[in-house]
């Protein structure tokens, strides 16, 4: 991609290629001429199973697009590191091996894991990062029926996070998975990381107006514009090229999990990507997505994550006690 065609991406073929329920509005950032003269420049790649789209308000073109490039190289670094597809990742071979012996792991994935298995205690094993097995079962983006029920029903409320057992020292880190049936996945929270981690590097290479967008995983580093924030659209879930809400970011993150964009039809029924760990299947809701908002993306991916099958007290209970100022919303039915 050339300097210009980075700096031109078109709107139209990112809403038609990029996934995720949250989306970049027109008119929030996509080339207009802001003040003085700054100008938004973007680009987008494919990584991590989706489309990653990097905004950057900068006044030098140059310095905005190796802004660009290096985050990127940020997030391919942190997609071949955490990957659960791949057996010479990080995760990979923790998966491969940790149930005969014990895995020495960088600082950077111990420090990820610890936080996933404290999300998984604080909800309540809700948010569940060894649940790898069971969503490999039901991988509904190639299946068209559920997988054997003698294949799954066993890893019903197994609380594989218990199952753990991480060890983090300054000198290194360990873990080890007490049985075979845990596999690591960080897919619920890896994401944000990423896009906050990139949030990161534009910050070194001295950009303080930006925009990360990972398939919907959404951080925004200060505002479109010095009165402006990022205006984000959240997918009506009932009919998803239509907006339900409007946001409007500065210096936040926001993540939406959702039951309608990955998901299979069998015999009537609806099975989604989201699995509910004390099933093994995917869960039953009242609504259809929700959206969480906060300080950095880390979180808020888990969150709408593990905070989807649990009760709106429950919701609000856990992020009193566990958070500073994150906030949720659900739509749909």
């Amino acid at each position: 991609m050339n300097t210009n065609d980075s700096a031109k991406w078109n709107r139209r073929r990112f809403l038609k290629t990029g996934a995720g329920a949250l989306f970049l509005l027109a008119g929030a950032g996509l080339g207009p001429v802001l003040f003085r003269n700054r100008r938004v420049y973007s680009m987008s790649k494919s990584l991590m199973g989706t489309i990653g789209e990097i905004q950057v308000v900068h006044d030098d073109e140059f310095l905005a697009l190796r802004a660009i490039e290096k985050a990127f190289e940020e997030l391919n670094r942190i997609e071949k590191q955490l990957t659960y597809f791949s057996d010479d990742s990080e995760i990979g071979r923790i998966n491969r091996l940790g149930a005969s012996q014990d895995i020495a792991l960088s600082h950077e994935t111990a420090g990820l894991i610890a936080r996933a298995l404290q999300w998984s205690h604080a909800t309540r094993g809700c948010f569940e990062p060894g649940l790898g097995k069971v969503s490999s079962l039901w991988d509904v983006k190639h299946r068209s029926e559920p997988p054997p029920e003698e294949q799954w029903i066993r890893l019903a409320d197994r609380q594989f996070s218990n199952k753990i057992s991480l060890i983090q020292h300054e000198k290194g880190s360990t873990i080890r998975l007490h049985t075979d049936d845990v596999k690591i996945d960080l897919g619920g929270i890896g994401k944000g990381y990423a896009a906050d981690r990139a949030i990161d590097i534009l910050k070194e290479e001295g950009i303080g107006q930006a925009l990360v967008n990972l398939g919907g995983d959404i951080v925004a580093l200060g505002g479109k514009s010095e009165s402006e924030g990022w205006r984000i659209g959240v997918k009506n879930p009932e009919t998803p090229h239509d907006i339900i809400k409007v946001l409007t970011l500065r210096n936040q993150a926001v993540a939406t999990s959702g039951t309608y964009e990955q998901y299979f039809l069998s015999k009537g029924q609806v099975y989604h990507h989201l699995i509910d760990p004390k099933l093994a299947m995917p869960g039953k809701s009242i609504f259809e997505s929700l959206t969480v908002i906060g300080s950095n993306c880390r979180d808020a991916d888990a969150l709408a994550t593990g905070l989807f099958f649990v009760s709106d007290a429950e919701k609000k209970q856990i992020l009193e006690d566990h958070t500073e100022g994150f906030e949720f919303m659900r739509f749909g039915a």
